[in-house]
């Protein structure tokens, strides 16, 4: 992409995989252009950063929480509208929420409490839930699943169908201008935008698969920022000597887990499943690490979340005798016959999980298992996985802090992400008990009992703390770091140039 006739206030981000569509809270594809057009574009009643343990506000204002955190009370911006110039009300998002739900669609994986939602006005409405939640606005806070839609555009249509899941109206700080299919999406500054008014003219999302090459364009000044997930440890050397652009790290909010597909029979024995964990040789896993920022994980939570860690909760040690025994005992390892082909499953937008794949398929092949490694596209991935659990094994990840309630949609019985249809009458006793108090010691209590359960039971198998590094250039400011984590890194709203 040319530099020399770049408009000075545009800001070039390199994403890896292109837009499908732009509604997520109808469907999500993680990754793609799409999710992070649709972050900038949209609007939610708060935001949630993993750098901070509060909510701030987006649509809403302020808002109460009843002692028995069974409802809440949100208050709208009274000033905000939908780029088209209509205003947004409590209707547009109680039309959202709820059609969601009924529906099923994406944003009902963290919206699974809602029991009801009442419109007390124009600019406020209550939630109402079907059981106490005390951290349930992390769950509407976290990432792409509760964007608000105009409801005078979706309310009668199919939403499969609608256009403006191709040509989006919302109501966040760029409006969107252009899409180029495999190319880039071009989003420009909204000059009535209700809240802060973005200091960008406008955002182009570069298309660019070739990961090296996408943090190239960055480091050279080509590009301006480097979407998450795409720069690990192993590519830091192509953004070194960069003197344009610098990187922020910091401990990610997560960490790389295995699962097991709990609707086939051979998972429903303990045996098979710590079977695998013992066979798991993170040594292996050293050489993707980088020293104070990322390692090799045994826990079930990262330590940053203090208040809820448990230091004795750790998976099955590395012990492969005992994994071959196991692993024969509960038939994984026929007594005769070739070795059994296990599907390992990843998705490819997380690219630091290939190493860790490959190193698990070798641990497993040590102790007899062959297993077949495929890395997924988010399309492939939803269809495969999500839908016709079509695998053996997978390695996800995934935001765990700032309040471990964001973790239930992956591992509490019927959770909107729980691919691998987990379902542990212990770890969801555990979720409602912490649910059930606003006191933070008391949660930190129960979410602690919830990683021995984990721990105890072999639900998952933790395998690696991951760094989250932020390739970005030196001539912006207003990254989350920098205003208070007050918004997201995948929110763009704040980022100004640096004038002299």
């Amino acid at each position: 992409m040319p530099t020399d006739r770049r408009p000075s206030r545009e800001f070039v981000v390199e994403v890896p995989a292109p837009a499908v569509e732009f509604n997520e809270v109808y469907r999500n594809f993680v990754g793609s252009a799409g999710y992070f057009v649709a972050n900038n574009i949209y609007s939610r009643l708060v935001v949630y950063d993993t750098g901070s343990p509060a909510a701030f506000p987006d649509l809403a204002e302020h808002w109460e929480m009843a002692p028995d955190a069974r409802t809440l009370r949100f208050h709208l911006n009274r000033h905000a509208r939908w780029h088209d110039g209509r205003p947004v009300t409590a209707h547009d998002v109680a039309y959202t929420h709820l059609t969601a739900l009924a529906e099923g669609y994406h944003a009902a994986a963290f919206l699974r409490d809602v029991e009801d939602i009442e419109v007390l006005g124009e600019h406020t409405l209550r939630y109402v839930l079907r059981r106490p939640n005390a951290g349930f606005l992390a769950q509407l806070g976290n990432l792409v699943f509760a964007h608000v839609l105009p409801r005078h555009l979706y309310e009668g249509t199919d939403w499969a169908t609608n256009p403006h899941n191709q040509r989006p109206i919302g109501s966040g700080p760029f409006r969107f201008a252009e899409h180029i299919p495999g190319e880039r999406v071009v989003l420009e500054a909204w000059k009535d935008y209700w809240g802060p008014r973005p200091q960008l003219d406008r955002v182009v999302l570069d298309i660019e698969p070739d990961l090296d090459e996408a943090v190239r364009k960055v480091a050279d000044g080509r590009a301006h920022y480097l979407v998450q997930d795409v720069l690990t440890f192993p590519r830091l050397h192509l953004a070194e000597g960069s003197t344009t652009a610098s990187v922020w790290r910091k401990r990610g909010p997560g960490i790389a887990v295995l699962g097991f597909n709990h609707t086939r029979e051979r998972w429903r024995d303990r045996r098979a499943r710590a079977g695998v964990a013992h066979a798991v040789d993170r040594r292996r896993l050293e050489p993707l690490a980088d020293p104070g920022w990322s390692e090799p994980y045994a826990h079930f939570l990262p330590r940053s979340a203090d208040w809820a860690y448990a230091a004795d909760a750790t998976a099955p040690g590395f012990d492969p005798a005992l994994a071959g025994r196991l692993l024969r005992e509960s038939g994984i390892v026929p007594a005769d016959g070739g070795p059994p082909v296990l599907r390992l499953v990843y998705m490819k937008t997380f690219t630091g999980h290939a190493g860790i794949a490959a190193a698990l398929a070798e641990d497993l092949r040590a102790v007899g298992v062959d297993v077949e490694v495929a890395g997924l596209d988010s399309p492939t991935w939803s269809r495969e996985v999500a839908r016709d659990a079509d695998f053996d094994l997978a390695i996800s990840g995934g935001n765990m802090i700032p309040d471990p309630e964001i973790t239930a949609s992956r591992f509490e019985t019927g959770g909107g992400r729980n691919h691998t249809r987990l379902s542990d009458p212990e770890a969801d006793a555990c979720y409602a008990a912490a649910r059930a108090t606003p006191d933070q010691a008391r949660r930190g209590e129960h979410y602690r009992e919830l990683q021995r359960v984990w721990a105890r039971n072999v639900d998952w198998v933790p395998l690696f703390w991951y760094a989250a590094y932020y390739l970005r250039s030196d001539s912006f400011f207003g990254w989350p770091d920098q205003v208070g984590f007050r918004v997201p890194f995948w929110h763009w709203g704040r980022i100004r140039p640096i004038t002299h």
